[in-house]
């Protein structure tokens, strides 16, 4: 079989010669791609890695003494290329994996936080529908002051506070439609 250096010298590539690198290209292209897509499983990743390998090479000053040297350098920066391929493409997908979790335990904590702020904002709408006593020790109790201190602050008996904050939770149980919520909160 007639090799691509049969037909032009080594030196048209390492002079860049277009006519030379055409030969060369449409001798090794195919067959590199080959090499490529065996450890990729990808066709068209291949064909781009080979293709930029090519590129490289013309933009490089690289000289090749012999066309075995070109071809070990050839099959070598294929083999290089696609292991950095595939473990950068390992970690885009790790780190795309890792954003989804994320986005999707942000979206999870979105949710909750804005469904307490929506039962918190409901339960503040029926706080403030308590008569003016029973609103006092609520707002005490959910500020974490004792029945001790609430007692003391609004002037009444521990038992007074006890009743008031008894028949508050009463009333806001009935208009919490789901107790669980409240269960949450407290």
């Amino acid at each position: 079989m007639e090799s691509p250096m049969d037909i032009f010298p080594i030196s048209g590539l390492n002079d860049k010669d277009k006519g030379a690198w055409k030969v060369l290209f449409d001798h090794y292209y195919p067959a590199l791609c080959n090499y490529v897509q065996h450890m990729l499983g990808d066709g068209e990743s291949a064909k781009d890695i080979v293709q930029e390998i090519f590129v490289n090479i013309w933009k490089s000053d690289r000289r090749f003494v012999n066309e075995r040297e070109l071809t070990r350098y050839l099959y070598r920066a294929c083999y290089n290329n696609t292991l950095i391929f595939l473990r950068n493409n390992n970690i885009r997908n790790g780190i795309l994996e890792k954003i989804g979790a994320e986005q999707s335990a942000s979206t999870e904590e979105l949710y909750a936080v804005t469904l307490r702020e929506e039962v918190l904002r409901q339960l503040y709408v029926h706080i403030n529908n308590l008569s003016p006593e029973q609103r006092k020790v609520i707002l005490l109790s959910i500020e974490g002051y004792s029945w001790e201190e609430i007692a003391q602050k609004l002037e009444v008996s521990v038992n007074t506070v006890k009743t008031h904050r008894s028949r508050a939770f009463k009333y806001l149980r009935s208009k919490m439609r789901n107790k669980m919520y409240l269960l949450l909160l407290w």
